[in-house]
């Protein structure tokens, strides 16, 4: 019996060898991408825990600094930076600020590796939240209120970025966060804690006009809620990429 070249059996079984191999190159490519995403999300994870030290660590510095010099910068009226003016206080606020710029920079990298949608704008006012960082440690404030200096006008510069940005960027990020169904759990609580830190900062602001509002306590309580933002934010993190 004749077989026509494209109907053979021979052709049938030279086929299905072909798509053998193609089936198990797509299956080898998905598992590879599986054990990446994996690996990407354990060390999403990992970041979050170097995180919360480093924020740990930037907290327990600046508790030491508010006991050990409570006598010399009263935390209700003096602001957090007014600590450089006094002994090793100087040494320990900049061990501080550093601390919570790594805390910053390792946490976008474990967001990096949970995957979480972020824009540009998002990474520009980071970049801006840790420069007014710097320039806050790098220039410091005037020590009486009647001073106006360069290094006390880039100082206040500094906070107004540090207070701004950061809730900001995060504002956004949360409005990014809605459509994947991964974050949208978590995009209401990061929208909350940018709208308190941007509340406490509002009040902070006024101080700066209302000589008789406790500026040191406002300041610190703004700081509070940064700190609560990035811990929101890290934990956000953590629990995606579980």
């Amino acid at each position: 019996m004749a077989y026509d070249a494209g109907t053979r059996p021979d052709a049938g079984r030279e086929a299905a060898a072909k798509a053998a191999p193609s089936a198990a190159d797509a299956s080898h490519r998905t598992g590879k991408r599986m054990t990446t995403s994996r690996r990407s999300a354990d060390r999403a994870v990992v970041f979050v825990r170097l995180t919360l030290a480093l924020l740990g660590g930037a907290l327990l510095v600046t508790g030491y600094l508010t006991t050990a010099l409570g006598g010399q910068v009263n935390p209700v009226t003096d602001p957090v930076s007014d600590y450089v003016f006094h002994g090793a206080g100087g040494t320990l606020f900049m061990v501080a600020v550093v601390l919570l710029i790594v805390a910053g920079l390792v946490l976008q990298a474990g967001m990096n590796g949970a995957r979480m949608p972020r824009n540009r704008v998002t990474g520009v006012l980071f970049g801006l939240w840790y420069t007014g960082l710097l320039l806050c440690v790098v220039f410091p404030g005037d020590q009486l209120a009647t001073d106006q200096t360069l290094s006390g006008q880039l100082h206040r510069v500094g906070g107004a970025m540090l207070f701004i940005c950061l809730p900001v960027a995060c504002w956004i990020l949360a409005r990014g966060l809605h459509p994947d169904p991964r974050w949208v759990g978590f995009a209401s609580w990061i929208r909350r804690f940018a709208a308190t830190v941007l509340a406490c900062a509002a009040m902070f602001g006024v101080a700066q006009l209302v000589p008789w509002l406790p500026k040191g306590l406002l300041e610190r309580v703004a700081l509070g809620a940064e700190l609560a933002l990035l811990v929101a934010l890290a934990l956000a993190v953590r629990r995606a990429a579980r």
